[in-house]
């Protein structure tokens, strides 16, 4: 489902003048997780970030969103770094992944995903090939746009074999939300709105 900070403003009827969000920091994030090869894992199928940065939720998701992202951008491409959590137990983090200021998949050799649930922390490399051992997580479909004057970033995120930093063995899949097969062979979805440094006008 989509949703943007235009859509939630709207929900919570605060837009107009003197709204307190505009320009505000952004996500709407959703994926789930399964075991891959492993033992111990508890799969996780409806994960879901969704809000303004310490501010108000999305209407059919509980707890305060705290989301960071920033954009530096040099010789045509953006390099982007965010991470976000909602409530507690897990959290999704993106460092930096380098894109082309037209969009499309993301490289870079610093470019690395992090997945926490629960005491788990899960971590590896990211790119724009098929997973693999040395790139577990592929990061596609980036578009850089404006929504309604804020500038956003959305893009797609698939994980196979990411793993657990304190435990090598154990492994999840990052996939869409939901548990039936289309979901876990498809990648999961983030949009942020309002990053640090992101300038469509310099595009």
């Amino acid at each position: 489902m989509r949703r943007s900070l235009v859509l939630a403003v709207l929900t919570l009827g605060m837009l107009g003048c003197g709204d307190p969000n505009a320009g505000a920091l952004f996500a709407d994030i959703q994926y789930g997780t399964d075991c891959d090869e492993t033992r111990g894992c508890t799969p996780e199928p409806n994960r879901d970030i969704c809000g303004i940065n310490g501010g108000d939720p999305c209407a059919e998701v509980g707890g305060t969103a705290v989301l960071s992202c920033t954009v530096t951008e040099a010789d045509g491409v953006r390099t982007l770094t965010f991470s976000a959590s909602q409530g507690t137990g897990f959290s999704m983090s993106v460092r930096q992944a380098q894109i082309p200021v037209g969009g499309g998949s993301a490289g870079g050799g610093g470019c690395t995903v992090r997945v926490v649930d629960g005491a788990n922390t899960f971590q590896g490399a990211c790119g724009s090939a098929t997973p693999s051992e040395a790139q577990p997580c592929q990061i596609s479909n980036v578009r850089w746009y404006d929504d309604a004057g804020n500038p956003t970033v959305e893009g797609n995120i698939f994980c196979q074999s990411l793993q657990n930093q304190a435990n090598p063995s154990v492994r999840i899949e990052v996939h869409a939300k939901g548990s039936d097969a289309t979901s876990v062979m498809s990648p999961g979805s983030f949009r942020l709105a309002n990053c640090d440094g992101l300038d469509l006008g310099e595009g």
